[in-house]
């Protein structure tokens, strides 16, 4: 018992390095800089976009591994945008939500595999309530703390470290993914569109502008009318 507690302690410790190098990056070298200014998230879209380029047939898939990798340490934002520029609404969408999903999937297994040991036995003795509804509803909860724009990374490691199920994790995600991504990159790549072509502030006030929104406001009430579904469901005998 004592051995594997040891083994949990190691275990987070190198996760915690792990977020102390990825801090390091993000706030004190000039490629993580890149990230947190409006400036800096332009120029390291653009530097996507050449690799991508570069790359000929193999840029959606090179774009969704650099998406990928990125996201497990990294915030999320910067590659999103790229995906809306590089390959607009549509395209940009798919690549986006699929790079989220591969990254959001291995964030739960490192999640699980460093974190899960040391967060079970705080769980099962100070808030077993919690541990129990990530295990009975775990779909519910990923599925509406994602409509949320609940902080991805954090989401995703925390999820591991619970008994919430792979599979329901999973689904929650991809279906909770689904209209924050749509939506946001909808947005960014008929903003990119409309920019082309700008010439009067009239210009902006076109369906490809104003569906995004009007959507973004509806996202914030999904979850309550589905909420109200799903009980309206249970009641019906």
């Amino acid at each position: 018992m004592r051995k594997r507690r040891g083994r949990d302690y190691l275990k987070l410790a190198a996760f915690l390095l792990l977020v102390a190098g990825a801090a390091y990056f993000l706030f004190f070298t000039p490629t993580g800089a890149l990230f947190r200014t409006h400036g800096g998230r332009k120029a390291l879209v653009g530097k996507l976009d050449v690799l991508v380029q570069a790359a000929g047939p193999l840029g959606p898939a090179l774009f969704i591994f650099i998406y990928t990798l990125g996201v497990l340490l990294l915030p999320a934002t910067p590659f999103t945008i790229a995906g809306a520029v590089i390959f607009g609404k549509f395209y940009g969408m798919l690549y986006n939500l699929a790079a989220d999903t591969l990254g959001a999937s291995i964030s739960f297994y490192l999640g699980r595999y460093f974190l899960h040991g040391v967060a079970r036995g705080f769980l099962e003795s100070r808030m077993p309530w919690l541990d129990r509804k990530a295990a009975e509803e775990g779909f519910s909860v990923i599925f509406y703390l994602r409509i949320f724009w609940f902080p991805f990374i954090v989401l995703n490691y925390a999820a591991g470290a619970t008994r919430i199920r792979f599979r329901d994790y999973l689904l929650g995600t991809v279906l909770g993914l689904l209209p924050p991504v749509f939506i946001f990159t909808y947005f960014v790549g008929a903003m990119r569109d409309a920019l082309a072509t700008y010439r009067r502030p009239a210009d902006l006030l076109t369906f490809d502008l104003l569906f995004p929104v009007l959507l973004l406001v509806f996202s914030l009430f999904l979850p309550t009318l589905i909420k109200r579904f799903r009980k309206g469901r249970e009641l019906v005998p």
